[in-house]
Protein backbone atom coordinates (compact mmCIF):
# COMPACT_ATOMS: atom_id res chain seq x y z
CA UNK A 1 0.00 0.00 0.00
CA UNK A 2 2.48 2.62 0.91
CA UNK A 3 3.71 2.01 -2.83
CA UNK A 4 0.52 2.70 -4.33
CA UNK A 5 -0.01 5.91 -2.01
CA UNK A 6 3.25 7.30 -2.74
CA UNK A 7 1.76 7.52 -6.91
CA UNK A 8 -2.19 7.82 -6.15
CA UNK A 9 -2.79 9.40 -2.75
CA UNK A 10 -3.72 8.01 0.36
CA UNK A 11 -7.82 8.31 0.18
CA UNK A 12 -7.53 6.27 -3.55
CA UNK A 13 -5.15 3.71 -2.17
CA UNK A 14 -7.41 3.16 0.82
CA UNK A 15 -10.28 2.73 -1.57
CA UNK A 16 -8.21 -0.01 -4.11
CA UNK A 17 -7.05 -1.76 -1.30
CA UNK A 18 -10.63 -2.39 0.04
CA UNK A 19 -11.99 -3.22 -2.90
CA UNK A 20 -9.07 -5.56 -3.76
CA UNK A 21 -10.42 -7.34 -0.18
CA UNK A 22 -14.02 -7.55 -0.83
CA UNK A 23 -14.48 -4.92 2.06
CA UNK A 24 -17.74 -2.94 1.45
CA UNK A 25 -18.48 0.63 3.04
CA UNK A 26 -22.09 0.85 2.38
CA UNK A 27 -22.80 4.60 3.44
CA UNK A 28 -26.52 6.50 4.84
CA UNK A 29 -27.60 9.27 6.27
CA UNK A 30 -27.05 12.58 4.93
CA UNK A 31 -24.51 11.91 2.29
CA UNK A 32 -25.66 14.39 -0.18
CA UNK A 33 -25.12 17.33 2.04
CA UNK A 34 -21.25 15.70 2.55
CA UNK A 35 -20.85 15.78 -1.07
CA UNK A 36 -22.67 18.44 -2.66
CA UNK A 37 -21.06 21.20 -0.06
CA UNK A 38 -18.35 23.27 -1.56
CA UNK A 39 -17.17 24.80 1.86
CA UNK A 40 -14.95 23.04 4.38
CA UNK A 41 -16.15 20.00 6.01
CA UNK A 42 -15.48 19.47 9.67
CA UNK A 43 -16.25 15.30 10.05
CA UNK A 44 -16.84 14.18 13.67
CA UNK A 45 -16.49 10.27 14.01
CA UNK A 46 -16.72 7.87 16.69
CA UNK A 47 -13.05 6.20 17.63
CA UNK A 48 -14.29 2.89 19.64
CA UNK A 49 -13.45 0.33 16.87
CA UNK A 50 -10.15 1.90 15.56
CA UNK A 51 -10.77 1.45 12.03
CA UNK A 52 -13.44 4.35 11.34
CA UNK A 53 -10.90 6.56 9.66
CA UNK A 54 -10.41 3.94 6.91
CA UNK A 55 -14.50 3.67 6.43
CA UNK A 56 -14.20 7.46 6.22
CA UNK A 57 -11.58 8.00 3.47
CA UNK A 58 -12.92 5.02 1.59
CA UNK A 59 -16.78 7.15 1.31
CA UNK A 60 -14.54 10.47 0.53
CA UNK A 61 -12.24 8.74 -1.95
CA UNK A 62 -15.51 7.84 -3.84
CA UNK A 63 -16.73 10.92 -4.15
CA UNK A 64 -13.80 12.08 -5.81
CA UNK A 65 -11.89 14.02 -2.56
CA UNK A 66 -8.23 13.03 -2.81
CA UNK A 67 -7.19 14.89 0.45
CA UNK A 68 -8.08 15.08 3.88
CA UNK A 69 -6.36 16.15 7.37
CA UNK A 70 -6.97 13.40 10.10
CA UNK A 71 -6.26 15.36 13.88
CA UNK A 72 -4.22 12.03 15.97
CA UNK A 73 -2.22 11.51 18.92
CA UNK A 74 1.49 12.10 18.00
CA UNK A 75 2.87 8.76 18.18
CA UNK A 76 -0.05 7.73 15.92
CA UNK A 77 1.56 10.54 13.28
CA UNK A 78 4.74 8.36 13.71
CA UNK A 79 3.14 5.01 12.89
CA UNK A 80 1.75 5.43 9.98
CA UNK A 81 4.62 7.10 8.80
CA UNK A 82 7.11 3.90 9.52
CA UNK A 83 4.14 1.53 8.06
CA UNK A 84 3.25 3.77 5.45
CA UNK A 85 5.25 7.08 4.60
CA UNK A 86 5.10 10.41 3.98
CA UNK A 87 1.67 10.70 1.84
CA UNK A 88 0.09 9.10 5.73
CA UNK A 89 1.85 11.54 7.50
CA UNK A 90 0.94 14.56 5.34
CA UNK A 91 -2.21 13.83 6.73
CA UNK A 92 -2.02 13.77 10.20
CA UNK A 93 -1.76 16.89 12.14
CA UNK A 94 -0.55 15.41 16.07
CA UNK A 95 -1.96 16.85 19.51
CA UNK A 96 -0.62 15.89 22.56
CA UNK A 97 -1.93 14.56 25.85
CA UNK A 98 -1.66 16.26 28.69
CA UNK A 99 -1.48 12.90 30.11
CA UNK A 100 2.05 12.10 28.93
CA UNK A 101 3.40 15.58 29.53
CA UNK A 102 7.05 14.94 30.59
CA UNK A 103 6.70 17.10 33.69
CA UNK A 104 3.94 15.76 34.94
CA UNK A 105 3.66 14.91 38.69
CA UNK A 106 1.17 11.55 38.02
CA UNK A 107 2.59 9.64 35.73
CA UNK A 108 0.82 6.40 36.87
CA UNK A 109 -2.34 6.90 34.39
CA UNK A 110 -4.10 5.68 31.38
CA UNK A 111 -1.14 6.44 29.35
CA UNK A 112 1.47 4.45 31.13
CA UNK A 113 1.63 2.32 28.85
CA UNK A 114 2.31 5.23 25.82
CA UNK A 115 4.86 7.00 28.30
CA UNK A 116 6.83 3.65 28.43
CA UNK A 117 7.16 3.03 24.76
CA UNK A 118 7.17 6.90 23.39
CA UNK A 119 9.28 8.07 25.99
CA UNK A 120 11.57 10.11 23.90
CA UNK A 121 9.33 11.70 22.17
CA UNK A 122 7.46 13.04 25.25
CA UNK A 123 6.67 17.01 25.65
CA UNK A 124 6.46 19.20 28.67
CA UNK A 125 3.20 20.76 29.60
CA UNK A 126 3.98 23.93 28.52
CA UNK A 127 5.41 22.27 25.23
CA UNK A 128 2.07 20.35 24.33
CA UNK A 129 -0.02 23.20 25.63
CA UNK A 130 1.80 25.52 22.13
CA UNK A 131 2.40 22.24 19.82
CA UNK A 132 -1.45 21.58 19.80
CA UNK A 133 -2.73 24.83 19.68
CA UNK A 134 -1.01 24.58 16.46
CA UNK A 135 -2.70 21.62 15.33
CA UNK A 136 -5.83 23.38 15.79
CA UNK A 137 -4.75 26.39 13.81
CA UNK A 138 -3.68 24.57 10.92
CA UNK A 139 -6.85 22.66 11.45
CA UNK A 140 -9.04 25.20 11.19
CA UNK A 141 -7.17 27.33 8.39
CA UNK A 142 -7.52 24.10 6.31
CA UNK A 143 -11.74 24.01 6.92
CA UNK A 144 -11.26 27.83 5.80
CA UNK A 145 -9.43 27.08 3.16
CA UNK A 146 -12.37 24.56 1.79
CA UNK A 147 -10.71 21.43 3.21
CA UNK A 148 -11.87 18.07 5.02
CA UNK A 149 -10.70 17.90 8.64
CA UNK A 150 -11.36 14.67 10.52
CA UNK A 151 -11.17 14.92 14.36
CA UNK A 152 -12.37 11.71 17.17
CA UNK A 153 -13.88 14.25 20.12
CA UNK A 154 -12.76 12.06 22.74
CA UNK A 155 -8.83 11.70 21.91
CA UNK A 156 -9.24 8.25 22.51
CA UNK A 157 -10.23 5.03 21.35
CA UNK A 158 -14.15 5.06 23.21
CA UNK A 159 -17.52 5.60 22.78
CA UNK A 160 -17.98 8.83 22.44
CA UNK A 161 -21.70 8.12 23.40
CA UNK A 162 -20.88 7.56 26.83
CA UNK A 163 -17.42 9.04 27.33
CA UNK A 164 -16.36 13.02 28.07
CA UNK A 165 -15.76 15.24 24.79
CA UNK A 166 -12.80 16.79 25.03
CA UNK A 167 -12.62 20.84 24.25
CA UNK A 168 -10.00 20.42 21.80
CA UNK A 169 -12.85 20.64 18.71
CA UNK A 170 -14.81 23.85 20.10
CA UNK A 171 -11.77 25.91 19.93
CA UNK A 172 -10.86 24.97 16.88
CA UNK A 173 -13.94 25.96 15.67
CA UNK A 174 -13.63 29.25 17.94
CA UNK A 175 -10.66 30.04 15.77
CA UNK A 176 -12.26 30.23 12.72
CA UNK A 177 -12.85 33.91 11.30
CA UNK A 178 -16.83 34.78 11.51
CA UNK A 179 -16.34 35.26 7.44
CA UNK A 180 -16.31 31.51 7.23
CA UNK A 181 -18.48 30.72 9.54
CA UNK A 182 -21.55 29.85 7.03
CA UNK A 183 -18.95 28.03 4.51
CA UNK A 184 -17.86 25.66 7.29
CA UNK A 185 -20.33 22.28 7.49
CA UNK A 186 -20.30 20.29 10.70
CA UNK A 187 -20.84 16.93 9.88
CA UNK A 188 -21.53 13.69 12.67
CA UNK A 189 -20.88 9.99 11.61
CA UNK A 190 -20.88 6.74 12.99
CA UNK A 191 -19.08 3.68 11.45
CA UNK A 192 -20.40 0.35 12.57
CA UNK A 193 -20.25 -3.30 11.79
CA UNK A 194 -16.28 -2.89 11.98
CA UNK A 195 -14.84 -6.32 13.10
CA UNK A 196 -10.71 -5.34 13.78
CA UNK A 197 -10.45 -9.45 13.37
CA UNK A 198 -12.89 -10.38 10.39
CA UNK A 199 -11.18 -7.16 8.54
CA UNK A 200 -7.65 -7.81 9.05
CA UNK A 201 -8.28 -11.49 8.00
CA UNK A 202 -9.98 -10.29 4.90
CA UNK A 203 -6.88 -8.51 4.15
CA UNK A 204 -4.66 -11.12 4.82
CA UNK A 205 -6.78 -13.57 2.84
CA UNK A 206 -7.22 -10.84 -0.02
CA UNK A 207 -10.85 -11.14 0.01
CA UNK A 208 -10.60 -15.11 -1.01
CA UNK A 209 -11.88 -18.08 0.91
CA UNK A 210 -14.00 -17.98 3.99
CA UNK A 211 -13.78 -13.82 2.60
CA UNK A 212 -15.00 -14.39 -0.70
CA UNK A 213 -18.52 -12.53 0.08
CA UNK A 214 -18.29 -8.77 0.94
CA UNK A 215 -17.18 -7.62 4.29
CA UNK A 216 -19.39 -4.81 5.06
CA UNK A 217 -18.86 -1.55 6.94
CA UNK A 218 -21.41 0.45 7.65
CA UNK A 219 -21.07 4.61 7.88
CA UNK A 220 -24.10 6.67 8.60
CA UNK A 221 -24.08 10.56 8.87
CA UNK A 222 -26.09 12.80 11.08
CA UNK A 223 -27.81 16.10 10.53
CA UNK A 224 -24.50 18.22 9.51
CA UNK A 225 -25.08 21.85 10.16
CA UNK A 226 -22.69 25.34 9.59
CA UNK A 227 -20.36 27.06 11.99
CA UNK A 228 -22.80 29.94 12.48
CA UNK A 229 -25.11 27.45 13.31
CA UNK A 230 -23.60 26.03 15.88
CA UNK A 231 -23.00 29.06 17.31
CA UNK A 232 -26.18 30.56 17.72
CA UNK A 233 -27.16 27.29 19.77
CA UNK A 234 -24.32 28.49 22.33
CA UNK A 235 -25.89 30.43 24.82
CA UNK A 236 -24.49 33.68 23.93
CA UNK A 237 -22.68 34.55 27.59
CA UNK A 238 -20.73 31.32 26.52
CA UNK A 239 -19.89 31.50 22.74
CA UNK A 240 -16.30 32.45 23.22
CA UNK A 241 -16.19 29.23 25.94
CA UNK A 242 -14.28 26.00 23.67
CA UNK A 243 -16.18 23.44 25.72
CA UNK A 244 -19.71 25.43 25.87
CA UNK A 245 -19.11 24.89 21.55
CA UNK A 246 -18.21 21.66 22.05
CA UNK A 247 -21.18 20.41 24.26
CA UNK A 248 -23.30 21.52 21.52
CA UNK A 249 -21.77 19.39 19.12
CA UNK A 250 -21.99 16.62 21.80
CA UNK A 251 -25.04 17.10 21.68
CA UNK A 252 -25.91 17.56 18.05
CA UNK A 253 -23.98 13.80 17.74
CA UNK A 254 -25.78 12.27 20.65
CA UNK A 255 -29.41 13.35 18.81
CA UNK A 256 -27.95 11.75 15.47
CA UNK A 257 -26.65 8.08 16.57
CA UNK A 258 -29.07 8.42 19.95
CA UNK A 259 -30.17 4.75 18.82
CA UNK A 260 -26.84 3.21 18.06
CA UNK A 261 -25.68 3.66 21.65
CA UNK A 262 -22.08 4.28 20.58
CA UNK A 263 -21.66 0.75 19.23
Amino acid sequence: MREYADSVGMLAATKEILQRNNIVVRASGNTNMVEEHRGGRLLVGNHNKQFEFIALMDFLSRLGSTSMVHIVKFYVERQVDWTLGQPARAMALPVYPRLLASDRCNKLNAELGSRILFHRSLRTLEESNRLNEETLQLAAAELSGGGIVNIFPCGSIVNNMTQPWRPGVGRMIGMLSTDVHDDVLVVPYHANNINRVRLLAAVAMQGRGPFGHPQMVDLEFGAPCTVAEVFRRVPAPSRGDPSAITEVLRRQYCDSFAQTDGR
